[in-house]
């Protein structure tokens, strides 16, 4: 089993047709929940802000999401029920064996996030179909074990936690970081050897951890200059 993050960002979202004329006239949408899933589309429950001087009459220009029925409107947004019939979330919800989380959206803030889970095969064919149709900027992987999710917290010492996470506070990872491991060493008062003993074990320890997540043997890794390293699928 497997749990994805799929992010676009908003340069991303521009290069879509559809969605750019989408954020020409909803500042976010955000989708609540599936009311129902027919042959004419899905029936969702969203939550609507529009752009300064547009509304749901903009919104009728739009040929992949008709309105239902408007609920209630505050300062949020309009919560209503419309029909959906965009190519990708419909492949998203009729491919078998993968699950769409709700809630999800599409902010001209922060782009758009799905999050997905399902079979492992499942799960890399659709991401294989978004790459080629509409190719994300950043995928997540977890794996799932039964009913547990494959934590990397659960090999790590509660020393290998708390000096690890010590060094992430202080700014130890960061790009621009002026932080020695001998400051971190006096901070901590522990020597400085077993300070970066217990760091690099946490850190191999993450490594082998996501290297399992990644599922390298099984994937068909492909040079994409809009992809990140942790797209493993």
């Amino acid at each position: 089993m497997r749990k994805v993050a799929i992010r676009w960002n908003l340069d991303s979202l521009h290069k879509s047709h559809d969605l750019s004329n989408f954020l020409k006239i909803v500042e976010k949408i955000e989708v609540l929940g599936h009311l129902s899933i027919s042959i004419d589309g899905i029936t969702q429950l969203a939550e609507i802000k529009f752009q300064k001087n547009k509304g749901l009459e903009d919104f009728k220009t739009l040929p992949n999401f008709k309105i239902i029925k408007q609920y209630e409107e505050d300062e949020d947004g309009i919560l209503v029920s419309l029909l959906c019939t965009h190519p990708l979330v419909l492949s998203g919800i009729k491919m078998s064996n993968i699950h769409v989380q709700t809630p999800y959206g599409i902010s001209k803030d922060s782009g758009m996030i799905l999050r997905i889970s399902g079979i492992s095969e499942s799960v890399r064919n659709f991401v294989s179909l978004l790459r080629s149709v509409m190719p994300p900027d950043k995928i997540s992987v977890q794996s799932l074990k039964g009913n547990h999710i494959n934590d990397w917290t659960d090999s790590l010492t509660n020393r290998q936690k708390e000096t690890l996470t010590y060094a992430a506070y202080r700014g130890y990872y960061e790009k621009e970081s002026r932080i020695t491991l001998k400051e971190l060493s006096e901070e901590l008062g522990m020597a400085r050897s077993t300070l970066g003993e217990h760091i690099q074990r946490a850190e191999l320890s993450i490594i082998r951890k996501a290297i399992e997540d990644l599922d390298i043997q099984n994937s068909k890794l492909k040079p994409n200059a809009q992809n990140t390293i942790e797209d493993g699928i």
